[in-house]
């Protein structure tokens, strides 16, 4: 008999793990013998057409939560136990970041968000909501690039929420501070100001320097001027656009060169969340917790315990 194709494995497999038909009704709708069509479902597995996942319940180190959140003076952290691959971690922190970003979106009538990958999928994780009420609010303008355009999360986010989103159709950086000054009297920037005044949410992933500095429309047009007076040897993260050394000091003057939120309305904001995934930003983590500018944390014990670890 012929190998089967694919397509044909594919057939089987649907049959059998989403039409819930059992081997004998699939052997004689295919007129294949039921050895045959086990075969073909290892076959489907084998070669990744049929991908099975079992979702368990992610445990949390409440050990490791208390520590952190005791040293920087958190209001909560959430410590997701290791799982078997990073892809497993990775979507368990996404998941749980949804879901408890979620459960405080439910009283809030603003929230704002930054850009990036991350964000995009703790969005996409998301359970859809009526919430016309509720607005979605740009933090910062887009980063320049001239290869592609990015559209907008917040819009992403409201649709899942079927509500509103505000938008800041803006550069993230300017150079010369008096065209920041300027934009922001305009009206739309008036509109931004007002519910960066009163938001009660925030939610961002970090950045990186060098994300910064192998853009190269940034490197040539920005880097020099933007970081001039700046050792960038001791930047270990950026957060909000700003960039900070492991102390958790600030460096340079980014609050004229940045296009969005200051720090002052950052600071007003009650519920600051920070979503990292990545065990090699453990430095990064330790200097943005160091800002202040965090209230809520969701990682996992493998970053958690290199944090307490950089800090000794």
């Amino acid at each position: 008999m012929a190998q089967l194709t694919d397509e044909e494995l594919a057939s089987i497999a649907h049959d059998y793990y989403l039409s819930k038909l059992n081997i004998a009704d699939i052997s004689q709708k295919y007129n294949l013998s039921r050895y045959l069509i086990t075969k073909a479902l290892d076959d489907a597995e084998e070669k990744q057409i049929v991908r099975i996942s079992i979702k368990r319940g992610v445990k949390r180190n409440e050990d490791l939560e208390r520590k952190l959140q005791n040293r920087f003076s958190l209001k909560e952290v959430i410590v997701l136990n290791n799982l078997d691959t990073t892809n497993q971690d990775n979507e368990a922190i996404v998941s749980y970041a949804a879901k408890e970003i979620q459960s405080y979106l439910k009283s809030a009538k603003s929230a704002g968000m930054t850009w990036g990958t991350l964000m995009r999928d703790i969005i996409n994780n998301f359970q859809e909501e009526q919430r016309p009420d509720l607005t979605f609010v740009q933090l910062l303008g887009q980063t320049i690039n001239s290869d592609k355009r990015k559209n907008s999360l917040e819009q992403l986010a409201a649709q899942k929420y079927n509500s509103q989103s505000l938008l800041l159709p803006a550069p993230l950086y300017v150079i010369n501070p008096n065209f920041l000054n300027n934009i922001q009297e305009e009206p739309f920037y008036q509109s931004l100001k007002n519910y960066y005044d009163k938001l009660d949410v925030i939610f961002s992933g970090l950045g990186t320097y060098e994300a910064f500095s192998t853009n190269k429309y940034l490197q040539k047009y920005y880097q020099q001027q933007l970081f001039k007076d700046i050792p960038t040897e001791e930047i270990v993260g950026m957060i909000f656009g700003r960039p900070y050394n492991i102390k958790g000091e600030f460096l340079g003057d980014f609050d004229h060169h940045v296009c969005g939120i200051s720090l002052e309305d950052i600071m007003k904001t009650p519920v600051r969340f920070l979503v990292v995934k990545n065990r090699f930003k453990s430095k990064s983590l330790l200097g943005a917790l160091r800002t202040g500018v965090v209230t809520n944390l969701v990682t996992n014990e493998g970053i958690a315990e290199r944090i307490l670890e950089e800090k000794k």
